[in-house]
């Protein structure tokens, strides 16, 4: 199983983790000597955050759960994003306009705008969760990289 998939269930999980915790909080403190303004505040932020990581993650769900993918090939270029945390890659594909980022690099001899290569990547069926990725040579058509 790769990161962006780890990725995927870790804000499923931390979308449930986080509904189920604010209402037992609230109950739990509720009990005891009432809740101040300042707890209950938090508890809703928590409750809301734990909802948009749900409404965000729930539409791939299915594609997720039953390996229904769909593998996108194209002249791509490739980007690399050294100032975030953890370093990112970005693949560009020039004729449709779509984008596409991982968290895993791929040490590549040259990169940028200039420097064209054929990818496939594979999302899920509405492209919202990449899950992996190819980088071949533009002329030769050999595989320099596969992140899986």
């Amino acid at each position: 199983m790769n990161e962006e998939i780890l990725f995927y269930y870790a804000l499923f999980a931390g979308g449930i983790l986080c509904i189920i915790l604010s209402i037992l909080l609230y109950f739990w403190l509720r009990e005891d000597t009432g809740i101040e303004f300042s707890t209950f505040g938090r508890l809703v932020f928590m409750c809301l955050l734990g909802v948009g990581f749900i409404w965000y993650t729930v539409p791939s769900l299915k594609y997720v759960v039953n390996h229904d993918y769909v593998t996108t090939k194209g002249t791509c270029t490739v980007e690399y994003d050294d100032q975030s945390s953890p370093r990112t890659i970005d693949l560009y594909y020039d004729k449709t306009g779509d984008y596409f980022s991982f968290f895993d690099r791929a040490e590549l001899g040259a990169y940028g705008p200039d420097v064209p290569y054929t990818c496939h990547v594979t999302t899920t069926k509405n492209h919202e969760f990449e899950i992996s990725y190819q980088i071949y040579n533009f002329k030769t058509n050999k595989l320099l990289y596969s992140s899986e």
